[in-house]
């Protein structure tokens, strides 16, 4: 029977860390190793590094690393039982049935208990939609909308119809418990203890997952008139949190990356409408701020975002909440000024596809977008201009890039008509860099400053036994240990020589699953992605030179025990001359 380790085993084989980080993180090639953004954290230059040869990822910023399960986890928000059933189907690897401790299949099959009710939402939806009376307000609304019978299907779209318990039965018909479906988010509880629908008279948009299998993770709900709230989203729940998510990116993350551009929209029906008219590289922000996350996770993939809000005050207001986010996140973007009265599906419908294509073509960048906007007319009082610069210049003071503030500072003078010189000085908190454009999280500096403070042979012995396990034998064979005094370092090599003592693999992955102190895996994860201190050839004089270092310190503490022991100092003496070591050395 196969079991949990060779299972994890096979997934590691098939499933190539580059590959599976590459779907989702833009990686370059750098040296022996692949750079790119960090999907997890906000910076300016690439400290993601992904080793091929070692099979895993570390972050030099925010210190998150690990094996391809890792990745999956940390990227998908998942537990480790749901990360390796995903890759397992993803990469035909059969399971065994039992392979988790009874807390991580309770874990597990809790929030598959929640997909599961997700799932059930989503078929009752789609079954109103398709009922003869009751689902009629909800096609209507498409039909008026001009959504097709294939956009529906695709993007399984539902309608939630009048009542208060209609997917409450179908959920107790199912066996789902009331409670669980409260917590899946798409049942409420009165004070009085009732529970009863939250989606009511709206047509239904399924909110999917990232991962191959694209599960339901919530809902977007929207009435089919000009009633508040508008939209109705699922409550955060152990699956769904808004504001990481975006609609339609399951869809689109393809597109994205084969265009290079995700065109960002604020509604539901919005992302629908441009992919009826094949713009495929669409996404839609679920009624809130676009955040880092969302943002971070387009930049793996895509080049530029163009963000197509409707054209009244609150649209134009939620393009310009955008602009730091982009700034920060480093993600070139531009803005899309729709005619009056227009939103992103009207205008399509209404115009086709190549007039939209013309707006998208001649957007300016969305900091030119926010100036513009800001300062409108050029005829403004000094106490306006004055007012309008308070409110900008905060953004720029956020902006990490110095290069790229320097730009957006001359691009205002501009625009403002105020001396350059002034609004540097309005800036004047900002700290300048003092390495003329070269960035503190540089790569090089990356590797070439872990562990200066670690003394350099125990360093180089660790090196050695990382990249040439091989060695590892004669190493501990002949007490090297006794070379090491940095208690981290010693934590590492120890869990080295047991390993080899028990004819184990000596991995960076499997050293880490060893370690008890997470400190001691960061340290670990950054410093082998240092490279190998000696060349191929070398190696044997190497295992030599630390033997011969392991053998004089045994000496010298010899020495020191036989001090006032003339004879036992004479047979040091005798030992030391037949080992071919001269006096002294």
């Amino acid at each position: 029977m196969i079991s949990y380790q060779s299972a994890k085993e096979e997934i590691k084989q098939a499933a190539d860390i580059v590959s599976v980080v590459g779907q989702f993180v833009q990686l370059k090639k750098a040296g022996e190793n692949f750079v790119g953004l960090c999907p997890f954290h906000g910076e300016k230059a690439p400290s993601f590094t992904v080793s091929q040869d070692k099979q895993m990822f570390h972050c030099f910023g925010c210190k998150q690393g690990g094996d391809v399960f890792a990745f999956w986890m940390a990227y998908h928000s998942l537990s480790f039982p749901e990360a390796l059933k995903d890759l397992a189907e993803r990469y035909n690897v059969q399971l065994p049935e039992k392979h988790f401790t009874a807390e991580e299949k309770k874990k597990a099959d809790y929030r598959e208990t929640l997909y599961n009710v997700n799932e059930l939402a989503t078929l009752y939806f789609e079954k109103e939609l398709t009922h003869p009376v009751r689902g009629k307000p909800g096609r209507d609304y498409f039909k008026r909308r001009s959504i097709s019978h294939s956009i529906i299907e695709e993007f399984h779209l539902g309608y939630a119809p009048k009542g208060w318990d209609g997917l409450k039965q179908f959920l107790l018909s199912r066996k789902v418990s009331l409670e669980t479906a409260l917590t899946a988010g798409v049942l409420k509880r009165s004070d009085k203890g009732h529970y009863y629908d939250l989606f009511r008279e709206r047509v239904m948009f399924p909110i999917m997952d990232l991962t191959q299998k694209k599960r339901v993770i919530g809902f977007g709900g929207r009435v089919l008139d000009d009633t508040l709230p508008k939209y109705v989203n699922t409550p955060e729940t152990p699956l769904f949190h808004k504001g990481t998510c975006l609609y339609g990116f399951d869809a689109s993350r393809k597109a994205i990356r084969e265009t290079g551009r995700a065109i960002v929209v604020e509604g539901y029906m919005d992302c629908l409408a441009l992919r009826k008219h094949g713009l495929k590289e669409v996404v839609a922000t679920l009624g809130t701020a676009l955040s880092e996350t969302p943002v971070r996770k387009l930049k793996g993939i895509g080049k530029e975002a163009v963000v197509v809000f409707d054209a009244d005050e609150a649209g134009k207001s939620a393009a310009l909440r955008t602009l730091p986010i982009f700034l920060n996140e480093r993600l070139s973007a531009k803005a899309v000024v729709l005619p009056n009265g227009h939103d992103p599906d009207s205008f399509i419908n209404s115009s086709g596809r190549d007039a939209f294509s013309k707006l998208l073509n001649a957007a300016p960048s969305l900091f030119d977008f926010y100036v513009d906007q800001k300062l409108g007319s050029r005829t403004q009082d000094i106490d306006q201009k004055v007012s309008i610069l308070e409110e900008i210049l905060p953004i720029l003071a956020k902006v990490r890039n110095e290069t790229q503030r320097s730009l957006y500072i001359k691009r205002l003078s501009e625009k403002s008509e105020v001396a350059e010189s002034v609004v540097l000085s309005a800036l004047g908190g900002i700290k300048q860099s003092s390495g003329k454009g070269r960035f503190k999280n540089d790569i090089k500096q990356q590797f070439t400053s872990v562990n200066t403070n670690r003394p350099i042979g125990e360093i180089q012995l660790l090196n050695l036994v990382l990249h040439y396990p091989e060695t590892v034998a004669d190493l501990r064979g002949h007490h090297c240990r006794l070379l090491i005094s940095d208690p981290m370092i010693r934590r590492i090599v120890d869990v080295v020589f047991d390993r080899q003592s028990r004819s184990e693999a000596v991995t960076v992955e499997t050293i880490q699953e060893r370690l008890d102190r997470n400190e001691d895996r960061i340290w670990l994860r950054e410093f082998a992605f240092r490279p190998a201190f000696c060349s191929d050839r070398e190696v044997k004089q190497a295992v030599r030179d630390f033997i011969g270092k392991v053998q004089k310190k045994k000496i010298a503490e010899a020495f020191k025990k036989a001090i006032g022991d003339p004879r036992a100092i004479n047979e040091i003496l005798k030992k030391k001359i037949a080992a071919g070591r001269p006096f002294g050395n």
